[in-house]
């Protein structure tokens, strides 16, 4: 005959053990929750901040370089404006291009130009000659530069673009547009400054006067 599994009862001292077992390992269970439950969202703020920081900075530079153009281009209308024609070689390249062309002349490729200007040395020669050479009244003129726009950048250029008018005044007469155009740049970055490399000055008319005497 089959004999009959006797149960073992449990003593007293193992259910106290095997209970208080179970009642520690839930306080730990409770303890690391809080813990894992925080890294979790620390780690999803650090995701998130990490998918958010490229259009952020890259919104960032853009705007950066915009003001870094406004204040390259307000500078050079100002040095114009107020006679400080010597410093005027100081926002190009030694390398660079100045050319004052009719948009007429742009547009058919000619390379005839009002006013032309090659290397750092070509300029300091216009500067030479209005400072020298150049016998004028003297007038007063003033730079409206606006319309500042970037068209690319290629290889550490910057291909900018902007619009211009130049007024005039001379003694005892009203002002007038002496030129007005766009400016076509090429500009780089030169010991943390922007400078130009080649500056386009196409004006709108086929006349030019001849009492362009500054460059534009």
């Amino acid at each position: 005959m089959a004999r009959k599994a006797v149960k073992r009862k449990k003593s007293p001292a193992r259910k106290k053990a095997r209970a208080a077992a179970k009642k520690a390992a839930k306080k730990t269970a409770l303890k690391k929750a809080p813990r894992k439950t925080a890294k979790k969202v620390a780690k999803k703020k650090t995701a998130k901040a990490k998918s958010s920081a490229g259009p952020a900075s890259g919104l960032d530079a853009t705007l950066k370089l915009r003001l870094e153009l406004e204040e390259l281009y307000a500078a050079y209308g100002a040095t114009l404006d107020y006679g400080k024609i010597d410093e005027w070689p100081d926002f190009f390249t030694d390398d660079c291009i100045y050319k004052l062309i009719s948009r007429e002349n742009f547009d058919l490729g000619l390379p005839l130009g009002t006013m032309f200007a090659e290397k750092r040395g070509g300029l300091e020669d216009r500067v030479s000659a209005v400072v020298k050479t150049t016998i004028y009244h003297e007038r007063a003129i003033t730079h409206l530069i606006t319309g500042i726009r970037v068209l690319g950048t290629k290889g550490g250029t910057i291909h900018a673009t902007a619009s211009y008018v130049v007024l005039e005044t001379l003694p005892n007469q009203y002002t007038s547009i002496l030129n007005s155009g766009r400016y076509d740049d090429k500009i780089v970055r030169k010991g943390g400054k922007l400078l130009f490399r080649e500056k386009l000055c196409i004006f709108d008319s086929a006349l030019v006067p001849a009492s362009i005497i500054y460059p534009i």
